[in-house]
């Protein structure tokens, strides 16, 4: 298995764009979090109403706007240069066997958390309370988040510090990185874990798309398992 990873990775052509600009494209998408978050507070200060789903689906999709100036425009790379290529029905068996690991070690972390009567993650149930439009979230979160986020920290991010390092510390990088960007504490093992995850299935397949698949299966698996209980689905 590592002479085939070392063998994919050399079979592919390195992206043009650099871990300079990977730190570009991070320092960016954090300075948006920020003004997000400021733009926020004033909103619900002055007391406009605007609808969660709308800030989480166009926050969202804002973060492809570093990953097009810093590769596309910068460089001419293409979408096949960002990971979106074909990829074999057998890389994508490799991902859902993994998920199922991480779903086994989810349950274990779940329990442990509970101990101390914490959980993973916040109760989002109240977000599907607060929208308008449920779908909309849902379609966002489901849909919209797993592409960009791929295309952001694995077709991006990983891909730019694996022309440095090698793929196995590329991937804890931008696994960490991932982590940290959700911004709960408790989340940040699983969500690691998940993010090597999705960088080794990139590494051992040349595309993003099974990294994609598994993380729309998770998303929807929460949103929907949320969205069901806000409306008292299982009572």
């Amino acid at each position: 298995m590592d002479y085939e990873l070392e063998t994919s990775r050399r079979s592919w052509n390195a992206p043009p764009w650099s871990p300079r600009d990977v730190g570009w494209g991070l320092g960016l998408a954090v300075l948006w979090i920020c003004i997000l978050g400021i733009v926020g507070t004033i909103v619900q200060y002055i007391g406009l109403s605007i609808d969660p789903s709308a800030i989480i689906v166009f926050g969202t999709l804002l973060l492809l706007v570093p990953v097009w100036y810093l590769t596309m425009y910068k460089y001419g790379a293409s979408w096949a240069d960002l990971g979106l290529r074909r990829f074999e029905l057998r890389d994508l068996a490799i991902g859902a066997g993994l998920m199922i690991i991480s779903f086994l070690f989810n349950l274990v972390y779940a329990s442990f958390l509970g101990i101390f009567g914490l959980q993973i993650q916040p109760d989002i149930g109240p977000v599907f309370d607060t929208t308008a439009f449920p779908l909309l979230l849902l379609f966002g979160g489901a849909i919209i988040a797993p592409i960009v986020e791929e295309v952001f920290f694995r077709g991006f991010v990983f891909a730019g510090l694996r022309k440095r390092w090698n793929w196995r510390a590329a991937a804890v990088i931008s696994a960490g990185v991932f982590a940290v960007a959700h911004l709960v504490p408790t989340s940040i093992l699983p969500i690691f874990i998940l993010g090597f995850i999705f960088a080794f299935l990139y590494q051992l397949s040349g595309s993003i798309w099974p990294a994609i698949l598994m993380h729309m299966l998770t998303n929807t698996l929460a949103l929907t398992g949320a969205y069901a209980i806000s409306q008292g689905w299982g009572g």
